[in-house]
């Protein structure tokens, strides 16, 4: 088992670390072997939609994304941690996902197996169900089986280590992998 993890929040050690990281423990306990990427120490072109990935090719950046994405492809489950800023995801999440667009329109390429999202945020955790819907949406269009956690309330940094039932849920997912 493969699994790919992707943690966009700037703050290593914040909320989406965390549970990412418990995620982790839980599949690496299964026997997955897992590859880690800290989207703010890598170089993430933004997509410039120039239509090159629809004829077959594979984008145009040759950054850290091309890795990223290759890894995705040799998957069968991906963590996806983002916090919620401001009602959506942060720039690097959907910097991101915009660059999924590269498989998407690629007819060699497509993207499945399970997709854990994990969306932090000091609001509480009904409010990150619109963001959720986007993005969850989202990633089940694009041949994600997708579960979710709104790890709502945890605003400090490391908050998620004491909310028990968020800890729970990233380790049984990445257990049940």
């Amino acid at each position: 088992m493969k699994v790919t993890a992707i943690v966009t929040s700037p703050r290593a050690g914040g909320n989406c670390d965390v549970l990412t990281d418990e995620a982790i423990r839980g599949a690496e306990e299964n026997g997955a072997e897992v590859k880690k990427y800290f989207v703010q120490d890598l170089e993430v072109n933004p997509c410039q939609a120039c239509g090159s990935c629809g004829d077959g090719i594979d984008c145009v950046y040759d950054d850290d994304m091309a890795d990223i994405l290759q890894d995705i492809l040799d998957s069968d489950a991906v963590i996806f941690a983002s916090p919620i800023y401001f009602g959506t995801i942060n720039a690097q999440a959907k910097a991101v996902i915009d660059r999924f667009y590269s498989v998407f329109t690629n007819p060699q390429k497509e993207f499945s197996g399970k997709l854990l999202a994990i969306y932090t945020s000091g609001a509480p955790a009904e409010a990150l169900i619109d963001a959720e819907n986007m993005t969850t949406g989202l990633f089940t269009n694009l041949g994600f089986e997708t579960t979710a956690i709104n790890a709502g309330g945890v605003l400090p940094k490391g908050a998620a280590k004491e909310q028990e039932e968020y800890m729970k849920a990233a380790y049984e997912f990445g257990k049940g992998l």
